[in-house]
């Protein structure tokens, strides 16, 4: 691989390393921690903060840590967070006290990178992971907050030892890689499970399970992690009364209660994850001292995006990336619920819907169609891509409402918008891609 410039590489700029690193690997996903640990070594371990928290999960990783960012903040703490894939720009990757990632913090880090690993390739995801170690390990930060991206086990982010331990939902996605069943997911995300052997100099792990109903691979895992963990609707969980804007989380062996403000995010699953960020980051610090004030402005800028985000009204205009069955159950959920508070204005749901080609679009659209008037089927382009005609023959026999085909997200969504009332409802999703080509089309 030679360099665009033929020579060196200091006077590139942000675009010139991602079209570089692109072509770098030959494998877009290569699972594996030989050759991106080798590298990790060559730069000298560097540790991304005072405490680690990885977290791994089926859905809802984003959204533990975009809770976490905002948790630490109202705790004084300084923190960062590497999270994929972006949406609209690649710095949105590396968020450090609330700021993305200068293009020339990145540049400075993909050169050390670079010149560490010599013969050793590696893959966009493992160059990006030890870029996101690089940035926050100059900054000394309290917190240090890493996305696992695929699986778990043989994932970039299991090169470091995490303080906290979190494993979100486990469902069924990428099973071409990481198996056919959530026994088989769960193994590859418990991974990153560390053994506890205080003889060996290993030190203790906060473990934080979301899944209200843990495959058994994975209890097996935390049990022979030798650690205790604290499981979501054993150990904690939470409550809120109608009409309120506070949850409660309570401890049931213990009866400690604590209030925060609820999740700013529309589901009422991401309450959930608000609690799960919760125990993880109060398992690690102690005492947690939340400044309310501070928690209520943060969850006013919760840095998250495409997770049931309105970005237009009158018609309300939401954006999703849910991409498997589970996501597509919290949609469906969500759905009834708003559907039957607007029953009296007879409310229509244009769905624009595209997805990747390793995507189950039958079983994700048969779940969404009892809420859905009429189907808008587009395209994506690129390797994992699947043309609009590809995605109705995959799910034209399960669903019950009209579908129209057009070549691009775009074209789906002038249409629509030329359909759609003032009071119905446009939801577009089923892949990051799809959300990202909907905010360029309304930003425009």
């Amino acid at each position: 691989m030679q360099y665009p410039s033929g020579g060196g590489f200091d006077d590139w700029q942000l675009n010139d390393w991602l079209a570089y690193l692109e072509k770098l690997h030959p494998q877009e996903i290569d699972l594996g921690l030989e050759r991106v640990a080798e590298v990790y070594q060559r730069l000298g371990k560097p540790r991304p903060g005072k405490q680690i928290i990885s977290v791994a999960g089926t859905n809802g990783k984003g959204s533990v840590c975009a809770h976490l960012t905002a948790l630490a903040a109202a705790a004084g703490l300084s923190s960062g967070s590497y999270t994929s894939p972006h949406l609209l720009a690649y710095n949105e990757r590396f968020r450090i006290n609330g700021q993305f990632a200068r293009d020339k913090n990145i540049c400075q880090a993909f050169a050390q990178i670079e010149t560490a690993r010599a013969e050793v390739s590696l893959s966009y995801f493992e160059f990006s992971t030890l870029a996101g170690i690089l940035l926050m390990a100059e900054q000394a930060l309290d917190i240090a907050i890493f996305e696992v991206g695929l699986g778990g086990r043989l994932d970039a982010v299991n090169i470091l030892d995490a303080d906290c331990v979190v494993i979100t939902s486990i469902d069924l996605d990428h099973q071409q890689w990481l198996g056919n069943s959530r026994e088989l997911i769960a193994l590859e995300k418990a991974g990153i499970l560390r053994l506890f052997n205080p003889a060996a100099g290993s030190h203790r792990q906060s473990i934080v399970i979301g899944d209200p109903q843990p495959p058994n691979s994975l209890l097996q895992t935390v049990s022979e992690s030798q650690q205790s963990a604290a499981f979501l609707g054993r150990d904690f969980n939470w409550k809120q009364k109608q009409g309120s804007t506070e949850i409660s989380v309570f401890y049931p062996a213990s009866g400690r209660q604590i209030s925060l403000p609820a999740s700013p995010l529309p589901a009422p699953i991401q309450n959930d994850n608000l609690v799960v960020a919760f125990q993880a980051l109060d398992s690690i610090i102690t005492p947690l001292l939340l400044d309310p004030v501070k928690l209520l402005a943060e969850f006013k800028r919760l840095p998250l995006r495409g997770r049931l985000e309105q970005i237009a009204s009158q018609p309300d205009v939401f954006l999703d990336v849910a991409h498997n069955p589970a996501a597509a159950e919290v949609l469906a959920a969500w759905l009834k619920h708003r559907l039957a508070q607007q029953a009296s204005l007879r409310t229509k749901v244009w769905a624009v819907v595209a997805m990747l080609a390793d995507k189950d679009a039958a079983r994700v659209c048969k779940i969404i169609d009892p809420w859905v008037t009429s189907w808008h089927l587009a395209g994506l382009s690129g390797l994992r891509g699947r043309s609009a005609g590809e995605l109705q023959n995959a799910i034209t026999p399960r669903l019950q409402h009209p579908q129209r085909q057009h070549e691009t997200v775009r074209l789906a969504l002038e249409v629509v918008s030329e359909l759609a009332t003032s009071q119905d409802l446009i939801l577009v999703f089923g892949s990051f891609l799809t959300v990202e080509q909907a905010i360029h089309y309304w930003n425009e």
